[in-house]
């Protein structure tokens, strides 16, 4: 465990014997190099959570079969998988083909109980239960202006925003996503959040329009607090119950999930934007959801085609190459990766993924703990090994 986790002063902050000035100051520190590796599968001891209750009979993945003969090449040298976990900082690495899980490890002090902080691979958990209140009719249309249904969005850049404009990042926002300057919006986003007082919807509709909304890629974490308060105000429920009852017991949730709320008790709103904490193998369920249109044991958990729709460019400024670095795509709160697979993935700040290729049933789960919220070479390692294993399950299917 973590210095931060067994400091003093944190258990000061879980008897609510600190001051508010040491809460902070204590929850502000999880992203310290010595710290993440410890606070990134602890995150509910810092912070308030709601509970998702998982199905009655969970569904069933196989155990491995024995050590996963893999290896990639990067920068000149033949790795391992344990070297990759060891390179890019991994602290749960799993590997799931169809229901047969082919490699299952974890570091940094985590073990197979730990729930994992997803940050912004939960977005994709977000548009996934959008998808399901729009088959439900809770939401009406994909092409609603978001105002229609939070009238208090007036006046500030969500106004004129459609849903769908929102889900591919393209809101218009003036909100800025850079981690290194203290002036951003991520960094007020940031410091309401360890504050835990509440204000994170607030906060991000407080902004102002930069460009006309659906004509230009912008990823904002304010754009997923926003569908968050969509998807209570638009269902009735709390998101977190939402999910239990729409998306974790029908799809075979092993263990109880927990979602991270921007203040204590009934009044905390749960951070949509990326504050699920999730176990290693219910990460790979939801892979193995996604990768099968939404299918598990028969039954249609979501929307027939919402996945496919859901990954694939919709419009020109969220197509392959045009998001202004890289190759990648972006579909409804999806990285998508080119290739010949339709593949797709969620990304968090500090390392986390979820890869699904549904064209060869193959599911990735990475939980790390990078020194920085961004780690470029190790995130295009962590790519090249997507790479390289897709090709190994792919030659193997001939």
């Amino acid at each position: 465990m973590s210095k931060l986790v067994a400091a003093g002063v944190l258990a000061l902050v879980l008897a609510g014997g600190a001051s508010a000035q040491e809460q902070v100051g204590v929850r502000g520190t999880w992203g310290a190099p010595d710290n993440a590796p410890g606070a990134f599968h602890n995150m509910e001891e810092l912070f308030p959570s709601r509970r998702i209750a998982p199905a009655a009979v969970a569904l069933p993945l196989k155990e491995p079969a024995g050590p996963l003969g893999f290896t990639y090449s990067y920068n000149g040298k033949t790795k391992n998988l344990e070297d990759f976990a060891a390179d890019t900082r991994s602290s749960g690495l799993l590997i799931l083909h169809g229901d047969q899980i082919l490699h299952e490890r974890y570091y940094m002090g985590a073990a197979p109980d730990s729930r994992f902080v997803s940050f912004s691979v939960g977005k994709s958990f977000v548009s996934t239960l959008i998808g399901i209140a729009l088959a439900e009719g809770k939401i009406r249309s994909l092409d609603d202006r978001m105002i229609d249904y939070l009238p208090e969005l007036k006046g500030g850049a969500y106004e004129k925003t459609t849903i769908k404009d929102v889900l591919e990042m393209s809101s218009g926002t003036e909100f800025d996503e850079e981690y290194t300057s203290p002036k951003s919006g991520i960094a007020g986003f940031l410091g309401r959040f360890d504050a835990n007082q509440g204000g994170l919807y607030d906060f991000s509709r407080q902004f102002k329009s930069a460009h006309a909304p659906g004509a230009r890629f912008n990823y904002a974490s304010a754009d997923t607090e926003i569908l968050g308060a969509l998807l209570a105000k638009a269902t009735g429920a709390r998101p977190a119950d939402y999910m239990a009852e729409k998306l974790w017991k029908p799809m075979g949730a092993e263990s109880e999930a927990r979602w991270i709320l921007d203040q204590p008790g009934d009044a905390g709103r749960e951070v949509a934007a990326g504050g699920l904490l999730i176990r290693l193998r219910d990460y790979a369920r939801f892979g193995y959801l996604a990768a099968h249109d939404g299918m598990v044991d028969g039954r249609q958990v979501l929307p027939k085609g919402w996945i496919a729709l859901a990954t694939q460019p919709q419009r020109a400024q969220v197509q392959y190459g045009k998001l202004g670095d890289g190759p990648l795509g972006y579909g409804y709160q999806w990285w998508l990766i080119p290739g010949p697979d339709r593949a797709f993935t969620g990304e968090g700040i500090y390392g986390q993924f979820l890869m699904v290729n549904p064209e060869l049933d193959l599911v990735v789960v990475k939980t790390s703990a990078w020194t920085a919220a961004w780690d470029d070479p190790m995130a295009l390692e962590t790519f090249a090994m997507f790479d390289a294993l897709s090709a190994q399950v792919r030659a193997g299917k001939r």
